[in-house]
């Protein structure tokens, strides 16, 4: 799916910006993912939709290879990139020393004026020095937080949930602990604005003083232009021939959530049902090790299919041939406050689903109609799919609603309606900010 996103962040990237609210305002966003972009958030709703409404952005992000420091410019974007080069001792303490001497650099020319917005995304520390920044320019500066990354840090610390010495574990520790005090107290109190993921995000931050009319929740979403069930060839393979048919979007490293949709399959096809469950996506040859040992345990090596990396339309071909499509999601303290993209994803092509308790699950499936929630555990997501099964007009009546439930909720394009807006009211309260500093007309003379 990877090559799919960047050849739309290509395409989007060339195209002449549109005329619109943001039509000259240029946007600084500093973030730590990789580039070249793959992230769908960032494709879509920046490089496509918002870059597509007149907004120019100048983007620091973390290179995926080793290369020379450069500016890469395509269209209204400029990318603006550390040299790496990671072979050596000191590989990537001599990058990390670049990325932050680059940052700083950025940080400088937005202190200086020379953006109209700073958006600093999941970069906690770095949020105090680009606010500082803006304070000094009266420049907006928003914190965009996809992540609550510093729980998520000292979680994996205090669990080992990250194979690290003791002395890693307890720096990690003492880093989230301090980087916490200091993001709350400091950090999102001098930004202009919050972005948070999702309305239980929003609460979680506010209960640490943050107001809320500060902060506005951007699910994850899809662009139903591409997410579209009319241009999707469904897939086509004799092993489903005959049989119920289960998918599941799965990430790169198989998880705890793959593992409980396969103890799924063994409930349902221990009560009869022929049923086999395609997991769509890469898995690591490591991976795939551990996870073939446990379908043997279970005995249901024959009934799983996989599908390796697949371009975006052939994975969505998948999604739509499936009966049912299952999205398990943790609600550990990290986790509770996302918004899962795969379960968008199946409503997009139609399908029913049948997702674990979450907040942001339970609000979409009762929301839209399209399938049931169950308790975490493999068979009570069995018994789930069990009644779908068990009234396939149903099934298919619920699945029908998705498409317009995500178009009218989590395109894209809604979304980047929402945004626009933030960046527009804070841009108008710069302006009236200025005018308001600006001396009156025969102010100076008053008295002579």
């Amino acid at each position: 799916m990877t090559s799919l996103v960047m050849k739309a962040e290509a395409e989007a990237s060339e195209r002449v910006p549109a005329q619109g609210p943001l039509a000259g305002a240029r946007m600084l966003f500093v973030a730590p993912d990789d580039y070249p972009a793959f992230r769908v958030d960032l494709v879509e709703l920046f490089s496509n939709h918002l870059v597509g409404r007149g907004l120019k952005i100048d983007w620091s992000l973390r290179p995926f290879q080793d290369g020379p420091a450069r500016v890469d410019e395509r269209g209204a974007e400029r990318f603006h990139v550390a040299r790496r080069q990671m072979s050596g001792k000191f590989g990537a303490l001599r990058y990390r020393m670049a990325e932050n001497w680059l940052r700083l650099k950025l940080a400088w020319r937005a202190a200086r004026g020379d953006y109209d917005l700073i958006q600093i995304r999941d970069q906690p520390l770095w949020a105090i020095t680009y606010a500082l920044a803006g304070r000094i320019s009266g420049t907006p500066c928003l914190f965009w937080m996809s992540y609550p990354v510093l729980e998520g840090r000292l979680r994996d610390a205090l669990k080992n949930l990250v194979p690290m010495s003791w002395p890693s574990r307890l720096v990690r520790i003492v880093y989230a602990t301090v980087a916490d005090f200091l993001f709350y107290k400091v950090a999102l109190p001098l930004s202009s604005h919050v972005i948070v993921q999702s309305k239980r995000m929003r609460e979680r931050v506010g209960f640490r003083g943050i107001a809320m009319q500060k902060m506005t929740p951007i699910p994850m979403g899809v662009s139903t232009e591409r997410y579209n069930i009319a241009s999707i060839r469904a897939a086509d393979d004799p092993r489903l021939a005959g049989k119920k048919s289960l998918a599941y979007l799965c990430a790169n490293v198989v998880s705890i959530l793959t593992n409980l949709t396969v103890d799924a399959l063994a409930e349902l096809v221990a009560e009869g049902h022929d049923a086999v469950l395609v997991l769509i996506g890469a898995v690591s040859d490591f991976e795939r090790k551990r996870l073939d040992a446990r379908l043997e345990e279970l005995g249901v090596s024959d009934r799983v299919i996989f599908t390796g990396r697949l371009p975006l339309a052939e994975a969505l071909g998948w999604v739509k041939r499936a009966d049912v499509c299952l999205s398990p999601f943790m609600m550990d303290a990290a986790q509770q406050v996302a918004t899962p993209t795969k379960l968008v994803e199946y409503l997009a092509m139609g399908r029913p689903v049948v997702g674990t308790v979450h907040y942001d699950q339970n609000e979409v499936i009762h929301g839209s109609g399209t399938g049931f929630v169950t308790a975490f555990s493999g068979k009570a997501m069995a018994e789930g799919v069990a009644r779908l099964f068990a009234d396939p007009q149903k099934a298919e009546a619920m699945g029908a609603r998705g498409p317009a439930w995500v178009k009218a909720n989590r395109d894209y394009t809604h979304l980047a309606d929402v945004v626009e807006q933030i960046y527009m009211d804070l841009l108008d309260r710069q302006r009236a900010s200025m005018r308001m500093q600006q001396p009156k007309p025969g102010a100076g003379n008053a008295g002579s």
